[in-house]
């Protein structure tokens, strides 16, 4: 019996090449920005009163913060930042996988569940809006990437929170409450995803008429005393009064039906070949949990998608409103996530709820059209934009090795140089998913530039800038590589 098949075989292998990429990239990150202004923080002030500071001056995100504190580089080990991020990233690919098999146990074998797990790293990774920020720089791990892999462990412990034999377990209550609590010290956006998982879990309940609701009112009550919390604390406060356009209704709405709009319109070239492909491919193996999952009233196809819909809507109205701007890609990256996993959801629901049409369809389509949707897959990839291809071309361009070994050049050109103010050299090779931030031209200290006042800090400088500018970052994909070629080969000779 085979394990898996050609199409599963090839996705299967395509995804643990990405995975080591990533890990390769890893071994070349450094850190940037608002790493060595947290560096700075606790290397003069200590972990708790460096907390204290960005708590009522910046934010209110202590676990976040917290997190950041932990940075190697307040040892001087770029090695250890090397380690310390590709770890947490780690962290969150085995939660993923965990929390795929976990929610299938009983219902698919163990390599359907790596398969599945394959396919869903391979495409959510390759096109996240904003993986450089998301993985390969710490504040961006420590905001946003912690806070969905929090997230998905706070879904496995409800999980297990809802089973009648687990129902009054103190300890999965206590495990539970400590994941809310420390998903809303990471991020707001986090805030948001685990208030729809308590809304749900309500509403089941309140179907189920089972369970005692004393410990569940009290966990939600914990958790929005650490939201209000975090939300009023006076560094927010602060940011909040001097954040331009911030508190305006009218922008609210318009921005947040346009961010809306923007996000849906990219993400859905990527969603609807991801939808249909795992439609014919892997849906059929979930008739079973589609059944029993759907006697919860709230999992229909319809209202799984049109709530998801309504809900992504809402959280960019209420971002727009708290910051004053559209969200960052950074922050859409937990969004991102969101959706495609509901909208598989709705897939999968909507073959269950419409089961006779997909089993004659499945009796009639051909292996070759399965072939042909794979095929189609492949072709996404090749066109649009994505973070596998730029993997691929930081890696064997040997740009991401040229970035490792600039950056370590200027660390000892900085530790060796007497002046208060120093003129580097200028960052000639950028890699596309490595997160790095240019230095300014100007010579003169700008005692308002945070993060660049920080890195002259830590290296015991008054100033730093670059001498020329650094240029345009690197940007790849197969089609513009491929019209370069064409201009390369086929240009026409002047006569």
């Amino acid at each position: 019996m085979k394990i898996w098949t050609k199409i599963e075989w090839a996705i299967i292998a395509a995804a643990a090449v990405l995975l080591l990429l990533l890990l390769i990239l890893f071994s070349y990150n450094h850190p940037h920005s608002d790493d060595f202004s947290y560096t700075s923080f606790v290397m003069e002030k200590g972990f708790w009163e460096a907390n204290q500071y960005i708590f009522n001056t910046n934010a209110g995100r202590f676990v976040s913060s917290s997190l950041q504190y932990m940075n190697p580089m307040k040892s001087g080990t770029v090695e250890g930042y090397h380690a310390y991020t590709a770890g947490l990233f780690l962290i969150f690919v085995i939660t993923f996988f965990c929390f795929l098999r976990i929610i299938f146990d009983r219902f698919v074998p163990t390599k359907s569940s790596i398969f599945l797990f394959a396919f869903l790293f391979l495409t959510s990774i390759s096109f996240l809006p904003n993986l450089h920020e998301f993985c390969f720089w710490l504040c961006g791990e420590a905001t946003y990437l912690a806070a969905i892999t929090l997230w998905l462990w706070a879904v496995i412990l409800h999980i297990f929170w809802h089973k009648e034999k687990h129902a009054n377990n103190w300890i999965i209550w206590i495990g539970t409450t400590l994941v809310a609590i420390a998903i809303a010290g990471c991020s707001e956006a986090g805030i948001f995803l685990y208030t729809l998982v308590l809304f749900i879990s309500f509403i089941y309940r309140k179907q189920k008429k089972t369970f005692s609701n004393k410990r569940f009112y009290l966990h939600s009550a914990l958790f929005f005393l650490v939201v209000l919390f975090v939300l009023m604390a006076p560094g927010n406060i602060i940011r909040h009064q001097y954040t331009p356009f911030s508190g305006s209704f009218l922008l609210a709405i318009s921005g947040g039906f346009y961010a809306a709009g923007f996000w849906l319109s990219k993400w859905a070239i990527i969603f609807m070949p991801v939808v249909c492909f795992y439609i014919l491919i892997f849906g059929h193996r979930l008739k079973q949990w589609a059944a029993e999952i759907s006697r919860f009233q709230l999992l229909k196809a319809k209202t799984v998608f049109v709530g998801s819909l309504l809900f992504f809507l809402i959280c960019q109205i209420v971002m727009v409103w708290m910051s004053g701007s559209t969200p960052e890609p950074r922050v859409e990256n937990l969004f991102f996530l969101f959706l495609l996993l509901a909208f598989l959801l709705a897939a999968q629901l909507m073959m269950h709820e419409q089961g006779e049409l997909f089993d004659m369809l499945k009796g009639k389509i051909h292996r070759g059209f399965k072939t042909l949707s794979f095929i189609y897959l492949v072709c996404i990839f090749m066109v649009v934009p994505n973070n596998a291809v730029n993997a691929l071309l930081d890696v064997i361009t040997g740009n991401a090795a040229a970035f490792d070994q600039e950056n370590k050049e200027r660390y000892q050109f900085l530790k060796e140089s007497k002046e208060d103010t120093v003129m580097v050299k200028n960052s000639k090779h950028q890699p596309a998913l490595l997160y790095f931030q240019t230095l300014t031209c100007n010579p003169t200290p700008d005692q308002n530039d945070i993060p660049r006042i920080a890195l002259a800090d830590y290296f015991g400088k008054k100033w730093i800038y670059e001498y020329p500018c650094s240029p345009v970052r690197a940007e790849y994909s197969i089609k513009e590589i491929l019209k370069e070629k064409r201009q390369q080969f086929f240009q026409k000779k002047e006569k």
